[in-house]
């Protein structure tokens, strides 16, 4: 098992860090050998947190071989422990009931906040309209600004590590935890979409209505009106 702390400023405007209380909250990403919660093993995990505003850390716990799964958890739920809140990237679908499985198979005690922020899920029904590619995270940081120094995808990603698995070269190890700490290192700018749709009554205004007329539909109500005029007010 390889454990590396970073510290480093992450800045944001003072009203969006106080208004989603940002300090409050640990930033997460994992990163594992597949999608099978049986089969597969969890082999990184970044967490991220503010120390104050400004100064953010983010520690690594990296799997040398698969079989350290159960070390990186361990040390992963010390450190998370303290936290009540969270913040993903599509955690839902993907960390989130990975991490549930595996607390379960080994028998710890720790289970993760139910205060679940996921910025994929909140931005999702938006993009589009904000003018967003697709709401891929390279994407959305694209959208705002933020050039990553990593090139790899997902898949990539699991192609790499088992090529680690039989070279153990460090440069690879590198480019692996790259990939997983600019994950967690901008999830606290994606915050400033966050913001945008937060502030823009017209945008949450417009996917009420979609979200209404998609419910008449589903229901197969008739209405003498076309669903374009049905009235979205908030």
């Amino acid at each position: 098992m390889f454990i590396k702390e970073y510290q480093i400023k992450v800045i944001l405007p003072d009203e969006i860090f106080s208004k989603y209380k940002m300090g409050t909250i640990a930033y997460l990403d994992i990163e594992a050998t597949g999608f099978d919660l049986e089969y597969d093993k969890i082999v990184l995990i970044s967490l991220g947190y503010y120390l104050s505003e400004g100064e953010f850390k983010i520690v690594q716990y990296f799997a040398e071989s698969p079989s350290e799964e159960v070390n990186i958890l361990k040390e992963f739920t010390k450190a998370m422990g303290k936290f009540k809140r969270w913040c993903s990237y599509n955690g839902t679908a993907f960390d989130e009931p990975f991490i549930i499985r595996k607390m379960y198979r080994y028998n710890f005690g720790y289970r993760l906040p139910r205060d679940h922020m996921d910025l994929y899920k909140f931005i999702r029904p938006f993009h589009k309209r904000m003018g967003i590619k697709s709401c891929s995270l390279k994407s959305v940081e694209q959208f705002i600004g933020i050039k990553r120094k990593d090139e790899i995808n997902g898949a990539k990603w699991v192609e790499l590590y088992n090529e680690y698995l039989l070279k153990h070269d460090e440069k690879l190890k590198e480019i692996l935890m790259l990939h997983n700490y600019e994950d967690v290192v901008n999830l606290p700018e994606i915050f400033k979409v966050v913001n945008v749709i937060d502030n823009d009554l017209d945008l949450l205004r417009k996917e009420k209505l979609a979200k209404k007329q998609m419910s008449l539909m589903k229901n197969n109500i008739n209405t003498k009106q076309p669903l374009k005029t049905v009235s979205g007010r908030l």
